[in-house]
């Protein structure tokens, strides 16, 4: 089953210190093959990664993205006035151009499991948009 994955998620499962690395090893192992990258996360997991964890991280999510371990989805261009509306409506979490995008692809693509850490911004948009969230 297809599974958008979240920026947390993937650091988390590149940081081995980080307090969610075996639940995001255990979500990335048991989507091989239908793991969905939202273009728009990737910036973040790029900075994320060389910042905190440097140049070999980053070479090896690199690696992950050319050997097709994720599925690279683009947001469509006219779906960018949903995700403006998505931050409106939510405006209270301050969720931010890459959540409310995130949550936009879940619309268009049919995908309604997103795995992520961020249970601040995502918990009551799921609970509203009848998404379900991993782990």
């Amino acid at each position: 089953m297809a599974l958008l994955i979240d920026t947390g998620i993937l650091y988390a499962y590149y940081d081995r210190s980080d307090d969610w690395h075996a639940r995001a090893r255990s979500v990335v192992r048991a989507g091989a093959g239908a793991l969905m990258v939202p273009a728009v996360v990737i910036p973040e997991i790029d900075h994320l990664l060389g910042r905190r964890l440097g140049a070999k991280a980053r070479q090896t999510f690199y690696r992950g993205l050319i050997e097709g371990a994720y599925d690279v989805v683009d947001l469509p261009h006219d779906r960018l006035a949903r995700v403006a509306e998505i931050d409106q409506q939510f405006a209270a979490l301050e969720l931010g151009f890459v959540d409310a995008a995130v949550v936009a692809l879940a619309e268009v693509t049919a995908v309604r499991r997103i795995a992520t850490t961020d249970r601040r911004h995502f918990e009551p948009v799921a609970a509203a948009l009848r998404l379900e969230l991993v782990p």
